[in-house]
């Protein structure tokens, strides 16, 4: 494993999944989902994580960095370099976007997610376990770069609205395709 503290630029942007102890929301989550982690987010520049929370934004790694809180890094094998980088631009892009579109989809949690119809949501806004598939689905020069081969057709089946443990899941069940890079536990 490698320290989360000494990710090379080169290496990023990885998927961050949370399980922050603390808080209602959080808790409420992991239990609806029955899931080990309550929260994914993108890893894109060093120690700065882009995180659907209220509205979508760049925070420090410090943020996470509580007691009781864990952190899995997990890494996309088989991208090159300018492949990464469509994937932090995809990123930036929606850093740049005005607030009222980086909103959290709350209809989407509350209602799509809590009562099991996962399809309901606000078209325009997403939460966070929607906006992680939406960076590799969604970006055009990204497919075209990867063309038709199993990497495609991978990120081709993430769930688009599932939540932090469907992906965790799915990103297990896939191990040709990713591995987990680090790990970062409060009591360590």
């Amino acid at each position: 494993m490698k320290d989360v503290l000494a990710i090379e630029k080169e290496e990023l942007p990885l998927i961050v999944f949370s399980d922050s102890s603390s808080g209602f929301i959080q808790w409420i989550i992991k239990a609806r989902t029955k899931g080990t982690y309550n929260h994914v987010m993108w890893a894109h520049k060093s120690r700065k994580f882009a995180s659907q929370g209220n509205i979508y934004s760049e925070v420090p790694f410090g943020r996470y960095e509580k007691y009781g809180n864990r952190l899995k890094f997990l890494q996309i094998k088989g991208l090159t370099f300018a492949q990464k980088k469509m994937i932090v631009f995809s990123i930036e892009n929606k850093l740049k976007l005005p607030w009222h579109k980086r909103l959290y989809d709350w209809f989407g949690v509350i209602i799509g997610q809590a009562v099991g119809l996962k399809g309901i949501n606000t078209p325009w806004l997403d939460y966070c376990s929607e906006d992680v598939p939406q960076h590799l689905k969604e970006n055009k020069e990204l497919l075209k770069s990867i063309g038709n081969n199993g990497l495609r057709d991978f990120i081709d089946h993430i769930p688009k609205h599932g939540s932090p443990e469907d992906l965790n899941k799915y990103f297990k069940q896939n191990p040709d395709y990713t591995m987990v890079y680090a790990k970062w536990d409060s009591d360590d």
